[in-house]
C-alpha cells in the first residue's frame, strides 16, 4: 500500500539545508530502538518542525533540484520487504517552459 506523505513545492531552505515536512506525518518516520534515521525535529525557531537531513542534500545535488520544483514523498508498506520511501520530482513548470527541451531533462 502506497501512502503520500509529503507533496510540496521546494523552498530555499529545502534546497540548501533540510527538507521540512508536515508535523502530521511525523508518525511515518519513527525509528525503533537501535535504528539510525535522518528524520528529526528542528528545535530552533518559533515552532518545532520535522525535517529530513542525512543524504537529502546529496539527492538535491544529484537530481539538480531547484526552488519551486515539486516533490512527492511516498511510503510503501510491503509484507515481504517492509517499509520503503520513494521521491517523485515534478520540475518547476514555469522554468521548464522557458528552457529548451534538451535542458529540461534531468
Amino acid at each position: 500500500m502506497e501512502i503520500e506523505l509529503v507533496k510540496k513545492q521546494l523552498t530555499r531552505t529545502d534546497i540548501a539545508s533540510c527538507l521540512a515536512y508536515p508535523t502530521g506525518n511525523l508518525w511515518a518516520f519513527q525509528m525503533g530502538p537501535g535504528q539510525n534515521g535522518h528524520a528529526e525535529l528542528k528545535n530552533h525557531g518559533r515552532y518545532k518542525k520535522p525535517v529530513i537531513r542525512g543524504d537529502w542534500l546529496g539527492y538535491v545535488d544529484e537530481k539538480g533540484l531547484t526552488v519551486d520544483d515539486f516533490i512527492i514523498l511516498t511510503m510503501v508498506e510491503d509484507a515481504e520487504n517492509g517499509v520503503s520511501y520513494n521521491i517523485r520530482v515534478e520540475p518547476n513548470l514555469e522554468l521548464a517552459m522557458l528552457l529548451p527541451k534538451d535542458e529540461q531533462d534531468r
